[in-house]
C-alpha cells in the first residue's frame, strides 16, 4: 500500500480487513434494497477495501479513532495476563469485531461526520468502553466464584465475548453476551432494573402461574434463568440465560436475490405457539409491562423445549398500561410509534436499527462513505413469525391467542393477592425502569437533530446526555424517588432526582392500583387491540371455533366481540366493543347466542378482497406474459366491468369504503379495483374525490392516491403526475409521459413513495420483459 505506515493497531485492523476477519467492526457496503430500503451487500473485506480503509484513516479527522484503537490494542495486551484464568487466551485482540465492533463503528460514525468536540468525544466513549469491560470482568470473576449456577453448560472459563450495538445507558454501559466453555451463552445486563428476576426467573410470577391449576384452561408462559451477581454492587447489574433462535426457522419472504428468514411454524405447531403468546400478551397487560417492541420480545427455544416468545429485555412494569397497544405488543395507529412492535404480523424489509453511515460502490467499483436516510433491509428477524403456508402473524389463529389472553387472565385475577404478595416480597429490593421520554427524542439529541422547542431537558437527562448515553431513570418496585445510577459503577449507588421536569408517569404503579384493574371486564380493551391489530389477517370475521370454545364477530377494526366457553364455571364470558368502550356479559354456556346480522362493510370488505384474489390471479401470469392471453384479457374485462357497476353502489349508499369500515387491506383493493377502470373515467373521477376526503380523515392511505390520481390523468389525456403507470417501449418498461419530470421524486416523497428509479427497477424485475410483446 503506499504512503506512510499507519500506526501499529491501525496496521493490525487493515490486515484483517484484507484478510476477511474484522470488516464487521465498520459500516457496511449497501445498495439498494426492495421497498425503498437499503440492502447490505457485504462487510468490508478483501485487499481493495483495505485499501480504501487506509486512505480514510489517512484523512486528519479519523486521527482519534486511530488513537483509541492503539489504547484498545494496549488493553488488550494488559488485560489477556490478568484474567487468564476465566479467559480463553486468544478472546482478547483489537480486531475482535463481535467484541470491539459497537464501539469502533461508533467511533468510525463520529469522525466520518466530523462532529464538534470529536477528539474529547470518541476518547470519552473509549474510556466508557474500556471501563465496562474492567467492571465486567471483574464482575464476572467474582460471580463465577461465588453463586454461580451449578450447570455443566455454564462452566468456564469464557470463549467468546459479543457487545450489543445500541444505545448505551450509565456511563457507556451496554449488555454483553458471554459464550463459555460449557456450551451455555448468557447474558450480562448492566442495569438496575429487574424484571425478570420478578417475572421470568424459574421461581418468579410467570412459572407460579404456570404451576398453579388452570380456572378456565391450560396457561404456559416463558421462564428463563436469571440471577443477581455476589458483590455489593449487584443490585446494579444480573445475568440472564440467552435465548437461542428456534430450530424451527425458514424464509418467511423473498423477493429477487433478497431474502427474510425467521421462525416458522407447521399449522400444527402454530396454534399452541399463538395460544402461549396471547397468555404472555394478557400477563403483559394485567402486570403493566412495556417497551415490548420487536427487539425486546424474540422467538425462541429453550433446550429440548417447544418455541416460544421471550420477553428478554423486561425493565418497565406496573406502567399504567390501559390497553394492549401500551405494552407495544401490538399496534394501534392513536397510541404506537413504530410498527415494529413485539407481535409482528407483516414480514418487512425495514429494520429498526442500522448504522447511520456506510459505503456504496461506485460503477468503477471504488467505495465512498455517505450517510443514510433510508431504512437498511433486515435479512433476519426474531420478531416475525409465519407458518409453512405463507401465513405471517397470528392472524389465522387468532382464537388461539385470545384464547390465551382469557385463559391466562382469569387465572390471574383468582390468584391476584396471592401474586402480588409474591411481588411485594421478592421486589423489595428491586427496581424499575421509568421511561421519561421517548428513546427517539433522546437519540435524536445525541445525533444532533434539531430538538423540539417544546423539550427541555433537565440538569439529570442532560449530565447523561452529556456522557453521550440515552438517560435511564428507574424507582424501586415498591415505591420512592425517581433515581438516576452513579455513574462511577464502583458500587450501586442510586442517585433521586430532584424536581424532575417533565414530572414522569407514575412507575411503578402502586400494588393497590394493579390489583384493583384485575377484573374479568378489564381485558376488553385488549382484547380489542388484539383484533385490530391483525383485522386484515383474519380469515373470517364472524366464525365459531369450537375446539377453543372461542366464538368471533368482527363489524369493524374497532368493533366486534368476542365470546369464551367457560366449561368449569357453566358460563359464557362475551365480550363487546366499539372504538370508545368495552363492555362484558355473562350468561349460561349452553345459552343460544343473540342473533346480530352483520354491517355491510362486512360483506363490501369480503366482496373487495375476493375480486382482488381472483383479479391478482389473472392480471400477473397476463402481465408477465406479456399480456397477450386474450382470454385473460375478456375475464379481466367482464371482473372489472361488475365491480364496477357494484362498486358506484357502494359509493351512493356509503362513500369511500375507509379503513375504518373495511379493513386496510379492502379499502387498497377499492383503490386497485379504480385504478383498473380504464373505460369509466366519470367513476374514477368520483373515486379519487370520495378517496381524497377520506384521506384527510385520515381513513385511507394518501399513497394510493397518488395511483389513482396518475389513472385519472392518464385517461384525460395528460401526462401522470408521480410516475406509478408504465408502458412498453422498444422491449423495457418505461413510465408513461411524466409532468415536470425533474420533480418527481419530491412529489412522490410527499406520498410516501420510493424514488421513480428504484420503482421501475422493482418493476422490471418483477415483470421481465423478453422484447417481443406487443405495444
Amino acid at each position: 500500500m503506499d504512503g506512510p505506515e499507519p500506526p501499529s493497531a491501525v496496521s493490525r485492523l487493515l490486515a484483517a480487513v484484507q484478510a476477511g476477519e474484522a470488516g464487521a467492526m465498520f459500516p457496511q457496503v449497501v445498495s439498494a434494497g426492495p421497498e425503498g430500503t437499503l440492502a447490505i451487500e457485504r462487510h468490508l473485506g478483501g485487499a481493495a477495501d483495505a485499501r480504501a480503509l487506509r486512505r480514510t484513516f489517512a484523512q486528519p479527522r479519523f486521527d482519534p479513532l486511530t488513537a483509541a484503537l492503539e489504547r484498545l490494542q494496549a488493553w488488550c495486551e494488559a488485560t489477556i495476563p490478568e484474567y487468564s484464568d476465566i479467559l480463553a487466551s486468544d478472546l482478547l485482540t483489537s480486531t475482535n469485531a463481535d467484541l470491539f465492533g459497537a464501539f469502533v463503528r461508533e467511533a468510525f460514525v463520529a469522525c466520518a461526520a466530523d462532529i464538534p468536540d470529536l477528539t474529547a468525544v470518541v476518547g470519552r466513549r473509549c474510556a466508557q468502553f474500556l471501563g465496562l469491560l474492567d467492571v465486567f470482568l471483574d464482575r464476572l470473576r467474582r460471580d463465577l466464584r461465588t453463586g454461580w449456577p451449578d450447570r455443566a453448560d455454564l462452566r468456564g472459563p469464557v470463549t467468546h465475548l459479543w457487545a450489543h450495538d445500541e444505545e448505551t445507558h450509565n456511563g457507556g454501559q451496554r449488555v454483553l453476551r458471554v459464550d463459555l466453555a460449557g456450551g451455555g451463552r448468557i447474558a450480562y445486563k448492566p442495569r438496575p432494573a429487574s424484571g425478570e428476576l420478578l417475572f421470568l426467573n424459574e421461581n418468579a410470577i410467570f412459572a407460579r402461574l404456570n404451576e398453579l391449576p388452570p380456572v378456565s384452561g391450560d396457561v404456559r408462559l416463558p421462564v428463563l434463568s436469571s440471577w443477581r451477581g455476589s458483590g455489593p454492587d449487584r443490585h446494579g447489574y444480573s445475568w440472564q440465560e440467552w435465548v437461542e433462535r428456534p430450530p424451527e426457522w425458514g424464509i418467511l419472504r423473498r423477493q429477487g436475490q433478497h431474502v427474510l428468514s425467521g421462525t416458522q411454524l407447521t399449522p400444527a405447531q402454530a396454534g399452541p405457539f399463538w395460544r402461549r403468546a396471547g397468555a404472555l400478551a394478557a400477563a403483559c397487560f394485567a402486570f403493566g409491562i412495556t417497551d415490548l417492541h420487536g427487539s425486546n420480545v424474540l422467538a425462541g427455544a429453550r433446550a429440548d423445549d417447544e418455541p416460544m416468545l421471550y420477553p428478554v429485555d423486561l425493565e418497565v412494569f406496573f406502567a399504567d398500561a390501559k390497553r394492549l397497544a401500551h405494552t407495544t405488543l401490538v399496534y394501534a395507529p392513536t397510541t404506537s410509534m413504530t410498527h415494529h412492535v413485539g407481535l409482528e404480523n407483516e414480514a418487512r424489509w425495514c429494520d429498526v436499527d442500522a448504522q447511520p453511515v456506510c459505503w456504496t460502490a461506485g460503477e468503477d467499483g471504488v467505495l465512498s462513505l455517505g450517510t443514510r436516510s433510508r431504512s437498511v433491509t433486515r435479512t433476519v428477524t426474531r420478531s416475525v413469525v409465519g407458518d409453512t403456508t405463507g401465513r405471517i402473524g397470528y392472524g389465522p389463529y387468532v382464537s388461539a391467542l385470545l384464547r390465551g389472553m382469557f385463559d391466562t387472565w382469569t387465572l390471574i385475577c383468582r390468584h391476584r393477592d396471592d401474586l402480588l404478595g409474591q411481588v411485594e416480597r421478592d421486589g423489595a429490593d428491586g427496581y424499575a425502569r421509568v421511561v421519561r421520554r421517548a428513546t427517539s427524542i433522546y437519540v435524536g439529541a445525541l445525533n444532533g437533530d434539531p430538538v423540539d422547542p417544546a423539550v427541555v431537558f433537565d440538569a439529570a437527562e442532560r449530565e447523561q446526555l452529556d456522557r453521550g448515553d440515552v438517560p435511564y431513570f428507574f424507582r424501586s418496585v415498591l415505591g420512592g424517588p425517581l433515581c438516576s445510577l452513579d455513574p462511577s459503577l464502583a458500587a450501586f449507588q442510586p442517585r433521586p432526582v430532584p424536581n424532575p421536569e417533565p414530572v414522569p408517569p407514575v412507575t411503578p404503579r402502586p400494588l393497590a392500583d394493579v390489583a384493583a384493574r384485575l377484573t374479568l371486564a378489564t381485558l376488553g380493551p385488549a382484547l380489542r387491540d388484539a383484533v385490530e391489530h391483525v383485522f386484515d389477517d383474519i380469515p373470517d370475521h364472524a366464525f365459531t371455533d369450537d375446539e377453543l370454545g372461542v366464538r368471533v364477530r368482527l363489524h369493524g377494526p374497532e368493533e366486534g366481540e368476542v365470546s369464551f366457553d367457560w366449561p368449569q364455571v357453566g358460563r359464557r364470558i362475551t365480550y363487546r366493543w366499539d372504538e370508545s368502550k368495552a363492555r362484558v356479559a355473562i350468561d349460561p354456556i349452553d345459552a343460544e347466542p343473540v342473533p346480530d346480522p352483520l354491517p355491510a362493510g362486512v360483506e363490501i370488505r369480503r366482496r373487495l378482497l375476493r375480486m382482488d384474489r381472483v383479479d391478482a390471479r389473472l392480471r400477473v401470469p397476463w402481465a408477465r406474459g406479456g399480456f397477450t392471453d386474450e382470454s385473460s384479457h375478456r375475464r379481466l374485462t367482464a371482473l372489472v366491468g361488475s365491480g364496477a357497476r357494484w362498486l358506484g353502489e357502494v359509493f351512493d349508499q356509503y362513500g369511500w369504503p375507509g379503513q375504518s369500515m373495511v379493513g386496510l387491506a379492502a379499502t387498497k383493493a377499492a383503490s386497485r379495483l379504480v385504478q383498473h377502470l380504464e373505460d369509466d373515467l366519470p367513476l374514477q373521477r368520483r373515486a379519487l374525490e370520495l378517496m381524497t376526503v377520506a384521506a384527510d380523515a385520515g381513513d385511507f392511505p394518501r399513497r394510493e392516491i397518488a395511483y389513482v390520481t396518475d389513472s385519472v390523468r392518464l385517461a384525460e389525456g395528460r401526462p401522470q403526475v408521480y410516475g406509478t403507470k408504465f408502458d412498453r417501449v422498444d422491449g423495457e418498461l418505461v413510465p408513461c409521459p411524466l409532468e415536470d419530470p425533474e420533480q418527481v421524486d419530491e412529489r412522490r416523497r410527499a406520498m410516501g413513495l420510493v424514488p421513480l428509479h428504484e420503482y421501475a427497477n422493482e418493476l422490471r424485475e418483477r415483470f421481465p420483459l423478453t422484447g417481443t410483446e406487443p405495444t
